[in-house]
């Protein structure tokens, strides 16, 4: 590779377009919904496997959030929302 500087490409000055939705946002957001969401609809929302949706839930409990396991629905399966602000959590 040569080190002359007229074969570097030009860095741009723009700024880079902003990060879009973070999986954790978007996960945050569907979550905040009234009624809960399944796990099996988490993992269809987001494109994730239910084992990764699990994995998940278990971070933003660690990160702070409260998470509230609902009644089952007619069919049997679990609902899960976010209940109120993040939570402190021990160093």
């Amino acid at each position: 590779m040569s080190t002359n500087p007229k074969n570097r490409k030009a860095k741009s000055t723009a700024k880079s377009a902003p990060r879009s939705i973070t999986k954790k946002a978007r996960l945050v957001r569907l979550l905040q919904a009234d009624g809960g969401r399944e796990i099996s609809k988490l993992s269809q929302d987001l494109g994730w496997l239910p084992h990764s949706t699990r994995a998940a839930l278990t971070g933003l409990r660690k990160a702070g959030y409260h998470i509230e396991r609902l009644p089952p629905r007619k069919n049997g399966t679990s609902r899960y929302r976010i209940t109120g602000e993040l939570v402190a959590t021990k160093p």
